[in-house]
């Protein structure tokens, strides 16, 4: 089993961008009450910043900003669409909590 965490871009004129990785291995719940709980506001993350590739639209404008929301963290049966592990990512979140730094997203835009 492997984990898929679903993540939305939303833009300042509401304009949506779903995004899903799938990592290998799985997470606790334990775990992923922490990752949410590490995101601003509960569901608030720079994905960038804990290793997730970010799926915006294609040039940067006035309504664009770092922010992601958390949608859905669960196990499936897929192959892993980036190079991490479950608890690499749990880690990541870890590590940012308290520290999402709003500046990344300029950084070369969506990818």
């Amino acid at each position: 089993m492997n984990t898929r965490i679903e993540y939305l871009y939303r833009d300042g004129s509401n304009y949506k961008v779903p995004n899903q990785q799938i990592v290998e291995g799985t997470l606790t719940d334990r775990q992923i009450k922490e990752i949410i709980a590490s995101c601003d506001d509960g569901e608030y993350f720079v994905p960038r910043q804990v290793g997730l590739p970010e799926d915006r639209f294609g040039d940067i404008n006035d309504d664009d900003h770092a922010w992601f929301e958390i949608q859905e963290i669960v196990s499936v049966d897929g192959t892993p669409t980036v190079d991490m592990t479950a608890e690499e990512l749990y880690q990541n979140f870890v590590k940012a909590s308290g520290n999402w730094d709003e500046t990344l997203w300029m950084e070369g835009g969506g990818e």
